[in-house]
């Protein structure tokens, strides 16, 4: 059996037919939540419920019954803090992590606050405006930030993995890298992605298929689509920082003012972690 966590719908019959499996399921309703859990624990491992909400956070009604509930909320925006000061500590005693839409910008000082309240957190992507500068202020601050405070997303993901003589895809924290997770929808239709799923390019189906999905020609092929943004010897292909961008931004104009220098110095600070965790503590110099 596939050691891939399923990401899936939470369809009671898929349910049910997907026997002692790890699993994802994507809801936008805050109300499914307790049901969803309890539907997949009948007969496998509950993962992650990922809530996504056009609301923003302050207006979501954080329940008593979420705190044992692994969940990643999705919201649009921070909202107002004195709406959420309330729910702050039930928060922070629950199995959640709150990603916020890199679109608006007073998200990436919202992310910075939540993490220093100790509260687990991220940036998603979701098209639109990217605030560079914004971003890259805030990976500093999950990276190089002395003062404790909780990981922010994906910037920790990718720095803990990061190794210097590889790619770094940190798709893992959206539930979107196939080497981990793969999609399934209530035809039992498999892709390699959401984005794939949702467009339907399927690389196979059934349950049955799943378990010998790591065989499939479509999926080992995905392995190697970097190697063709190198060899297409497009800007992306120089860019010293492809191996943790892996081509994500290529739509963009002007790479040299926008994601070039953000990948740049991310590649740098991951850089540093990676030499700060293989140091083997401070050393005085040797003569």
């Amino acid at each position: 059996m596939t050691d891939l966590i399923i990401v899936c719908p939470g369809d009671e019959k898929l349910l049910a037919k997907l026997k002692r499996r790890r699993i994802v399921v994507p809801t936008k309703d805050e109300r499914a939540v307790h049901k969803i859990h309890r539907e997949v624990s009948k007969s496998n491992d509950l993962h992650a419920i990922k809530l996504e909400t056009e609301k923003s956070l302050s207006a979501l009604s954080f329940k008593e019954e979420w705190v044992n509930i692994p969940l990643a909320i999705y919201a649009a925006e921070f909202g107002e803090y004195k709406e959420i000061l309330p729910h702050l500590e039930q928060i922070r005693k629950s199995n959640a992590r709150i990603f916020l839409s890199s679109q608006h910008e007073f998200n990436y000082t919202a992310l910075r606050i939540l993490s220093s309240l100790s509260i687990n957190c991220g940036l998603y992507f979701n098209g639109g405006v990217l605030h560079w500068d914004r971003m890259n202020d805030l990976m500093h601050f999950a990276i190089y930030g002395r003062a404790r405070h909780a990981p922010v997303e994906p910037f920790d993901w990718l720095a803990s993995h990061y190794m210097p003589a590889a790619y770094t895809d940190y798709s893992a924290v959206y539930f979107d890298d196939p080497a981990r997770y793969i999609h399934i929808n209530e035809k039992e239709q498999i892709a390699l992605t959401g984005l794939d799923l949702a467009k339907g390019n399927f690389i196979g189906e059934g349950i049955e298929a799943l378990e010998s999905i790591e065989e499939n020609r479509k999926y080992t092929d995905w392995f190697s689509r970097r190697y063709d943004t190198m060899l297409g010897m497009n800007e992306c292909a120089f860019c010293p920082a492809f191996r943790i961008c892996l081509a994500r931004f290529s739509y963009l104009r002007n790479k040299h003012k926008t994601c070039k220098i953000f990948f740049t110095a991310l590649l740098d600070a991951a850089d540093y972690y990676y030499s700060k965790k293989n140091s083997g503590g401070y050393r005085v110099w040797q003569l």
